[in-house]
């Protein structure tokens, strides 16, 4: 029986062949080296006007600052929004997580749970270790608790849906559907975080932030637990009978 591997192919789903091992770490190194950059650079005067420039250009001018666009879009925003929000994570998990333990793949499921809880925490850590304010230049401030960097709805949407969405690919057989599954993943994430530009309550920086930091933990989990990860997943039948070879 071939050897699976449950978090180490994790962002290569839609591939039958696997990275080397070391590619996890170069990528958690290069994701952390942009991260950074954007910390330290983050008040600096061109990135902070970048940051005020675009974010400005998705508002509407005038007495009002707010978003911009149709009532119904505003509408939208505030609707796609709660796709990166902690009750909606958390009710994808759990959703996900009973159906795994149903099948009796409990040893994916506490794979994944470690890896998503660990992310979600660190996306707090970082938000209380660099208490940067939210922008402030809305006329109706929406109702934040929050402080600014990193987007923690860009960086635990990002690792939730995408982790989900992998444990979603494993059980299916066609490359084209893993793929189509993990752009889902993905386009989910892109939705919330730009939902929260769009709704004023983030700089462009700190959605970027929290994708950049969502996937450097993606791939420290992937290069860490790859040897454990290995020998729990052999023991599902279901991802040991999907697994390609």
């Amino acid at each position: 029986m071939p050897k699976v591997s449950t978090l180490n192919d994790i962002a290569m789903t839609s591939t039958a062949k696997h990275s080397p091992n070391h590619h996890w770490p170069l990528l958690a190194a290069l994701a952390t080296i942009g991260f950074v950059l954007l910390a330290w650079l983050k008040h600096s005067g061109p990135l902070a006007a970048m940051d005020q420039y675009l974010l400005l250009l998705m508002q509407t001018g005038g007495e009002h600052v707010g978003p911009g666009g149709p009532a119904w879009l505003r509408e939208a925003g505030r609707d796609l929004t709660a796709l990166g929000s902690m009750s909606v994570l958390v009710l994808s998990t759990v959703a996900a997580l009973g159906w795994l333990w149903l099948l009796g793949l409990w040893r994916s499921g506490a794979l994944a749970l470690a890896a998503i809880s660990g992310g979600t925490a660190l996306s707090f850590l970082l938000k209380m270790f660099f208490s940067r304010p939210r922008p402030d230049l809305l006329s109706e401030p929406v109702q934040v608790f929050t402080s600014s960097f990193p987007s923690s709805h860009a960086m635990a949407s990002l690792v939730t849906y995408f982790i989900l969405g992998w444990l979603v690919g494993r059980g299916l057989r066609s490359v084209s559907l893993r793929r189509y599954v993990i752009f889902c993943a993905l386009g989910v994430s892109l939705i919330a975080g730009l939902s929260r530009v769009y709704l004023g309550v983030h700089w462009p920086s700190d959605v970027i932030a929290g994708w950049l930091a969502g996937l450097a933990w993606l791939a420290l989990c992937a290069w860490l637990l790859r040897g454990r990860a290995g020998k729990w997943a052999s023991r599902d039948r279901w991802l040991a009978s999907s697994s390609p070879g």
